[in-house]
């Protein structure tokens, strides 16, 4: 369940990036403070490691990936109530970004956890 919640953070961020740029591209806002292509590409990066490692059974290579999805999730939760709220268009958006990178966060957070009994899982 974690790793599906990991991979499926992974695709929203992109969507979420992906539809930014559009809107930019179109002369409007973006959905955020920021859309940027790395972001996406970065993102959807982690979605196949996030597979890769967890299939190959490889825990610390996993766990750091997840532990820096957390941090990268838990910064933009924090923006979202620390920057002007004026960065989003609308009130909806910006508690998207926090339901998102809170589910990013704590989809970190667990597969940390779930570290520490890894080896009961093989």
């Amino acid at each position: 369940m974690t790793l599906k919640l990991q991979i499926l953070w992974s695709i929203l961020c992109v969507a979420w990036n992906g539809l930014g740029l559009y809107r930019i591209s179109q002369g409007e806002r973006p959905i955020g403070p920021t859309a940027s292509l790395a972001v996406a590409i970065m993102t959807a990066v982690f979605a196949f490691l996030f597979w890769f490692f967890y299939n190959q059974k490889l825990k610390i290579p996993y766990l750091l990936l997840s532990g820096l999805a957390a941090l990268m999730a838990a910064y933009a939760v924090y923006g979202a109530f620390s920057q002007d709220p004026s960065l989003w268009p609308s009130e909806l958006w910006r508690w998207a970004g926090v339901v998102l990178n809170g589910m990013g966060f704590l989809a970190g957070i667990k597969a940390l956890m779930s570290g520490v009994n890894w080896n009961a899982k093989s």
